[in-house]
């Protein structure tokens, strides 16, 4: 009987490690799947958070840009306004300017004249006598 009490007790003990073996086995899957699904949610929640911080990112610097872009036009439109108004100041006096030289060097060329005239009246009376 020791040795049938001893099967007994050993098959018992082999069914209840078989069950305990099972139960951790089961544990450690839904232990595992647990984890696992945790860890998807942590990943996807990540990927998601990633994305909308480059959507953002990437809105700011659209935004950045556009702006910059347009303050850079306002710049170059200012500066071609400012440019245009040099150069039409600048033509002005230029037309002046060559206007009213033009305007003196004809006076001096009109007193030459004058004088050269008068100088040869002058010439001819002081050889001839008489004036031309």
């Amino acid at each position: 009987e020791t040795t049938k009490e001893r099967f007994a007790q050993a098959q018992a003990q082999a069914k209840f490690l078989q069950e305990f073996y099972q139960e951790l086995e089961q544990t450690t899957h839904e232990f595992l799947t647990e984890t696992t699904k945790e860890r998807f949610a942590q990943a996807q929640a990540q990927a998601k958070s990633l994305q909308e911080f480059y959507q953002e990112l990437e809105q700011t610097n659209r935004e950045f840009l556009t702006e910059t872009t347009k303050e850079r036009f306002a710049q170059a439109q200012a500066q071609a306004k400012f440019l245009q108004e040099f150069y039409q100041e600048l033509e002005q006096t230029t037309h002046e300017f060559l206007a009213e030289t033009a305007k003196n060097r004809t006076e001096q060329a009109k007193a030459q004249k004058q004088y050269l005239h008068q100088f040869r009246q002058d010439l001819f009376v002081s050889i001839f006598g008489t004036h031309i």
